[in-house]
């Protein structure tokens, strides 16, 4: 197997696992009432929620991934600007299906599950405070470095992950 063929086998597992733990944000909740609705809604908005899972999605997607900048300048140059040219698509493709507008309703629900509608409107009122605000903040830079952080320990799981699917699946 060549190393391109490596780098994309490992590249479309990670995929796979991405897209079923993207999926699992649309299951279904109990319905919200109008008003417990408007208060998750407002508390997503105040905490930037959107901003900072557009840029968790990206940064994790690329950590997610696990391929080095390394691994991709070893390949031959014709296969360099293929795989270049997959990732830009995959890419593409991905945050097409996780933009805010899909994410949002099964947001609204997850947050409707684990704050009630006053709850929310706390977290609101505290998030608005300076305090809240700086915390705001940084929470979009503190997803990015705990992206990169499970990914190296990623690079230490999966091995062991397909290892023990492979030995499972044998039986």
């Amino acid at each position: 197997m060549t190393v391109f063929h490596r780098i994309t086998s490992v590249v479309m597992k990670k995929l796979l696992v991405l897209a079923v733990l993207v999926s699992s944000l649309s299951s279904s909740f109990a319905e919200l009432t109008a008003s417990h609705s408007a208060a998750i809604e407002k508390l997503l908005k105040v905490m930037e929620t959107e901003k900072v899972l557009a840029k968790s999605l990206s940064t994790g997607l690329k950590a997610g991934l696990g391929v080095s900048e390394d691994q991709i300048k070893s390949l031959p140059k014709e296969q360099q600007d293929k795989f270049n040219g997959a990732m830009e698509k995959v890419m593409t493709a991905l945050m097409a299906e996780m933009s805010w507008e899909k994410l949002k309703p099964g947001l609204v629900e997850a947050y409707g599950k684990n704050f009630t509608e006053k709850e929310a409107l706390e977290v609101a009122a505290l998030m608005e405070t300076p305090a809240g605000k700086l915390y705001v903040g940084k929470q979009g830079d503190i997803a990015g470095d705990v992206a990169l952080i499970t990914q190296e320990r990623m690079k230490v799981l999966t091995p062991k992950i397909m290892q023990i699917m492979q030995s499972e699946m044998q039986k």
